[in-house]
């Protein structure tokens, strides 16, 4: 169960990665056809650890605020 689910975040993240990428590559005015396999794959990892890494930013900054909350007693309560 638990490998499901980590396959299916893995191909979440990927197709976010590639919806990401075609369109950084769009903004440039560069088509997906004029890159090699090779060039698109590795352009395509660099967009997964950019997305990684943004992830683990706003767990730690949601973890951060969740644990500043309990320790002043709420929000303000």
């Amino acid at each position: 169960m638990l490998d499901a689910l980590q396959n299916n975040f893995n191909d979440s993240v990927k197709n976010m990665a590639e919806n990401n990428l075609i369109k950084k590559l769009n903004a440039k005015g560069i088509d997906r056809a004029h890159l090699s396999s090779a060039e698109y794959e590795e352009l395509l990892k660099l967009e997964i650890d950019i997305l990684k890494s943004d992830g683990k930013k706003f767990g730690a900054g949601l973890g951060v605020g969740i644990a500043l909350s309990i320790l002043t007693g709420g929000l303000f309560w």
